[in-house]
């Protein structure tokens, strides 16, 4: 290995040890309450050190977002597609769940910490979050052009999908699940999820025949300038 690519190792193993130092802080102390002073006394280093690596806390917590969406996305990309749009709709939800449950620090992080940083706000994009969204998104579309759930509000049956499953997670990153078995939790939350999308499926259609709208994902849109429909 020569000394360019050592460095470049080195450097990715600073990152690294810095970030999980952070996420630790953040999910524990608190966002707000964590400073990049805090971080290097966490992993006994000076805070100059860490500025050589993070502007500010706020890029940290950004690289943090995108890492655990970039694990997400990893999880989607291990769906298989078929030829049944509610089948992909399934597989959706489940690999959501699986990953939330396989990694709930990086999901309380994600979706649960009350902070976000302002990161997101200054670059006017978020493309790593909107895409896992439009992962979903794409899917409740096809299956209502499909006919294989009822027609109605694509974007109302989307956030009510990912409102459902994320609170199933929740309960049990949080330990709001007490009263069942601790081995049998992830076995609970699937079959919850399977009971949720086949009542979903059954639901009857309302009586007027909406036409569904075409797909337009928003991970190519910026924040803050969608407009309404």
């Amino acid at each position: 290995m020569g000394s360019a690519e050592r460095r470049q190792r080195e450097k990715a193993e600073m990152r690294g040890m810095i970030s999980r130092a952070a996420m630790k802080l953040f999910l524990a102390e608190g966002f707000e309450r964590t400073s990049i002073r805090r971080i290097a006394q966490e992993i006994e280093y000076t805070p100059g050190a860490i500025y050589s690596y993070f502007k500010d806390k706020d890029e940290i917590l950004y690289a943090l977002h995108n890492e655990g969406f970039d694990r997400l996305a990893v999880a989607f990309a291990g769906i298989a597609p078929s030829q049944d749009p509610f089948e992909d709709l399934m597989h959706c939800g489940e690999a959501y769940l699986r990953f939330a449950l396989e990694n709930p620090e990086y999901y309380d992080l994600m979706f649960m910490m009350e902070a976000t940083g302002n990161k997101i706000q200054e670059n006017k994009e978020w493309r790593e979050g909107l895409r896992a969204y439009d992962f979903l998104r794409e899917r409740v579309y096809a299956c209502m052009k499909r006919g294989r759930i009822p027609l109605g509000d694509p974007e109302a049956a989307a956030y009510g999908m990912w409102a459902a499953v994320h609170g199933m997670a929740s309960l049990i990153i949080r330990n709001r699940c007490v009263m069942f078995p601790a081995e049998q939790l992830s076995k609970i939350a699937a079959a919850a999820f399977d009971v949720l999308i086949h009542a979903f499926e059954r639901t009857p259609s309302p009586k007027a025949k909406p036409r569904v709208p075409a797909f337009q994902p928003f991970a190519t849109t910026k924040v803050g300038k969608r407009k309404s429909k």
